[in-house]
């Protein structure tokens, strides 16, 4: 079996179906990085972008790290609770 296939197949099983919205350059990127979970992969691409945009402009950073915090950390609640009902 081919080496995308096997990741492929891999990354299906830790998402339960392709993740929708994911690119080619995302799955390059996710290989070269061993890792299967699409939201961990997310999650740490946002880091990075902060980071990036923090080295930046340090001044406004606090500000727009704490806003996209809570509204990560909002709808990372709603899921939750859609996922209970």
């Amino acid at each position: 079996m081919g080496r995308m296939k096997e990741f492929c197949i891999d990354l299906i099983n830790a998402n339960g179906c392709i993740p929708e919205g994911i690119t080619i350059a995302d799955v390059a990127r996710m290989k070269e990085l061993d890792m299967y979970n699409w939201e961990e992969y997310e999650r740490r691409q946002e880091k990075l972008r902060l980071q990036h945009i923090e080295s930046e402009n340090p001044r406004e950073t606090a500000k727009k790290i704490k806003t996209e915090r809570e509204f990560y950390e909002s709808a990372s609640k709603r899921e939750t609770d859609k996922e209970g009902e």
